[in-house]
């Protein structure tokens, strides 16, 4: 009898610490609460001994300790897989310069040059190109949407890229920023590849039926500052 009502006292003991448990010690204690409840009411309390209970509960704890690490490992790198990138100094300066000359937040311009500078470096287009590109054709509005159905940040037209986005599924895919980089960074690689030119591929992108190339003279205009306020220090010659 005694035995028993050690047992009941121990689970009720254990039940409390399970509701106020924080962290992978006091679980540990909770394991070893139970197995000792588990000890006494199957042997007794004579012949049980304090060697024998840590002894026999080490591993139980190691074992806890284990399933306790494997989950914080798991958060850990789940985290670190969606921080956002750190921009270089490069392009921390062209963002302080992108913010007063176009009146954007700076706030909302780091996310954005961000993903121009992660996916320009993957898909292998200059980011400030795609700097560039934003700048002229949405100067840095995500929502920008044109009479001929060009959408976001790079003004891109779903019904010529279905390859590349599907917005039959997600109207306002274009509208994510990422995706939209995304598309008008592939869209000017493959322009590139085909046309041997970046300004041929800018015109093609858009400037097309305009033999004159305004359009690629724009950008490349934009892209040249850009790259001057990187390599000064966010300091414009003559400005």
């Amino acid at each position: 009898m005694f035995a028993t009502r050690i047992a009941k006292f121990a689970r009720h003991a254990a039940s409390l610490m399970l509701h106020f448990a924080h962290g992978g010690l006091l679980v540990a204690g909770l394991v070893l609460t139970l197995f000792v409840a588990s000890r006494i009411a199957n042997h007794g309390v004579q012949g049980l001994s304090i060697e024998s209970l840590t002894g026999s509960s080490q591993a139980s704890i190691s074992a806890v300790d284990e399933a306790a690490a494997e989950p914080e490992a798991e958060i850990i790198q789940a985290a670190e897989a969606v921080s956002p990138a750190k921009l270089s100094p490069d392009l921390q300066r062209v963002k302080t310069y992108v913010a007063k000359r176009y009146q954007v937040s700076a706030v909302a311009l780091e996310p954005l040059l961000a993903s121009a500078q992660q996916t320009g470096r993957s898909v292998g287009v200059d980011p400030l190109l795609l700097v560039a590109v934003m700048a002229i054709e949405s100067r840095f509005n995500p929502f920008a949407e044109s009479p001929m159905g060009a959408q976001g940040l790079m003004q891109v037209i779903p019904k010529f890229h279905p390859d590349k986005v599907d917005v039959k599924s997600d109207k306002s895919a274009l509208f994510d920023p990422e995706t939209n980089i995304r598309v008008g960074a592939l869209v000017l690689k493959e322009y590139i590849q085909s046309t041997g030119s970046v300004e041929r591929a800018l015109q093609q992108y858009g400037g097309v039926g305009d033999p004159s190339a305004p359009y690629a003279s724009k950008v490349m205009a934009v892209k040249a500052m850009l790259s001057q306020v990187a390599r000064s220090g966010g300091r414009i010659v003559g400005a």
